[in-house]
């Protein structure tokens, strides 16, 4: 099978408790210097990062997106779709670039990013101590996990969707507290840059993850004068307040900041060195996480019960298996190639995502 296949079917609105299930996260470290070594080709192919998106709950299923409700405005939308949109509208951003609004001396271009997200699970933990706990830059122990199923250590990036809140944190996980608090303003002004935000604020979070370890400009080092992100091409607070840029860090003003890195309003911009940095991490010590890229060689599916996301080159569903994706639940599926040999079926209300990606070097 080639191509993307997602199925949504909505008349069924019954709601059902699902297993809890993480990927594990990755805890490599990252270097303040891209390798002397590495050669960033900018006419190379664009690279493609899974992701995976997790909800707290409470016990209920209520306080933030479930599998068939916003739990806000009674609208036919839910966690599924919220992860759907919101790596259309990371990718949107991740496939613009714009000149730096701080631009060094010598000028640099703003050159394509190259770089994409895939969808690869969506789970849903229902718990009301996490709920409340487990917000801002916290993340769950590893004793939370104790009944799941650990699928594709190191191959996906997991982006949390947490209660109301503040902050993200990184390091193989991300915790965007403000997802469903800026839903929610969304929905009560009807303004959709509140959803472009927050998918601005995951870009961010990966661009840590990717290498870009430090703030360009707004919390930079104490003496405001060193190059605080070890980036040659990011102009220093103290380049910046020597060249008549009076507020540097001010949110959404002339002198503020457009890039990535930065807390401003429009995160979009990255300079070249920034770009090669984050592909030297894809290429390099975060290259398991790229849609192309399998640590397993082949997996049968025999059976299904809840969501579930699946990662390996070969993937079948053999003729002796009778999948059935029913109660609201999800399957995902990422390979090269996926044969269907046996029964498959998706009941209303539920989601098949199959994936395929011919394996990079």
């Amino acid at each position: 099978m080639l191509g993307k296949h997602l199925l949504y079917a909505q008349d069924d609105l019954s709601n059902v408790q699902y297993n809890k299930c993480l990927t594990s996260f990755d805890n490599s470290t990252n270097e303040d210097r891209e390798s002397a070594a590495y050669q960033y080709d900018p006419d190379g192919p664009v690279k493609v990062i899974r992701v995976n998106f997790h909800y707290f709950l409470k016990d209920d299923g209520t306080g933030n997106f479930n599998e068939t409700s916003d739990n806000y405005s009674n609208r036919p939308y839910n966690g599924y779709m919220y992860a759907d949109d919101m790596v259309k509208w990371c990718n949107s951003h991740w496939n613009r670039n714009e000149l730096l609004q701080h631009m060094p001396n010598p000028p640099v271009p703003a050159l394509q990013k190259k770089i994409q997200l895939q969808l690869c699970g969506v789970f849903f933990h229902r718990n009301t101590s996490a709920y409340n706990e487990y917000v801002n830059c916290s993340f769950p122990p590893d004793s939370y996990l104790e009944n799941c199923e650990i699928i594709s250590s190191g191959e996906v990036l997991n982006i949390f969707i947490t209660k109301d809140g503040t902050g993200g944190c990184y390091n193989g996980r991300i915790n965007i507290s403000t997802g469903y608090l800026n839903y929610k303003r969304y929905i009560d002004l009807n303004d959709i840059w509140l959803c472009s935000r927050v998918s601005s604020l995951v870009n961010h979070e990966i661009g840590h993850f990717l290498g870009l370890t430090w703030h360009t400009i707004q919390d930079c080092c104490g003496n405001m004068t060193s190059n605080c992100d070890g980036i040659d091409d990011t102009p220093t607070y103290g380049w910046l307040k020597n060249n008549g840029y009076n507020d540097p860090c001010c949110w959404n003003c002339s002198s503020g900041s457009n890039n990535l890195m930065d807390y401003c309003a429009g995160q979009i911009a990255l300079s070249p060195m920034q770009i090669f940095r984050m592909h030297e991490r894809i290429d390099g010590i975060k290259q398991s996480y790229r849609n192309c890229k399998y640590k397993t060689q082949s997996l049968n599916i025999t059976g299904f019960t809840t969501n579930k996301a699946y990662i390996a080159k070969y993937i079948t569903i053999p003729s002796t298996s009778n999948i059935v994706v029913g109660n609201n639940s999800a399957l995902f599926i990422n390979a090269e190639e996926v044969i269907i040999s046996g029964a498959l079926e998706v009941q209303s209300g539920s989601v098949l995502n199959i994936e395929t990606a011919t394996s990079c070097n």
